[in-house]
């Protein structure tokens, strides 16, 4: 499976966070993160945070806006930190990050909107 690294030109991105499927018990044993980090040249990029206590499998999905699957990894680190860099403007307007550990057969999801937004501001005022 290849490994799609998008670029994103976005002035503003919200994420909503949801869980789908059987949660933990302990749900800061398993807690998933997913932040947004924008960069001085209009790139940005996504970084995810597990931590997976237990070692277990665990997979990470990231699914367009249509549920085309545009990166899966298969993992078991205990602390996992990745960042995920987008290339194409166009698909980075609804991305679904899926994270599904295989032990306890929990799933997190995380749902990104982005909106680009550009915002002028003139004020004229008379000097005297």
């Amino acid at each position: 499976m290849k490994s799609i690294f998008l670029t994103i030109f976005l002035a503003g991105v919200s994420l909503a966070s949801f869980a789908n499927g059987h949660e933990p018990a302990d749900r800061s044993a398993n807690a998933a993160e997913v932040k947004y980090i924008a960069s001085k040249d209009g790139d940005g990029l996504f970084n995810v945070v597990y931590n997976n206590n237990s070692g277990s499998r665990f997979s990470v999905a990231v699914l367009d806006e249509f549920g085309n699957q545009l990166y899966q990894g298969f993992f078991s680190d205990k602390k996992f930190n990745k960042k995920f860099k987008l290339a194409d403007p166009e698909s980075a307007s609804k991305l679904t990050f899926v994270i599904r550990n295989y032990g306890d057969n929990s799933v997190q999801r995380f749902q990104v909107d982005a909106n680009e937004r550009l915002v002028e501001d003139v004020r004229v005022t008379e000097v005297k």
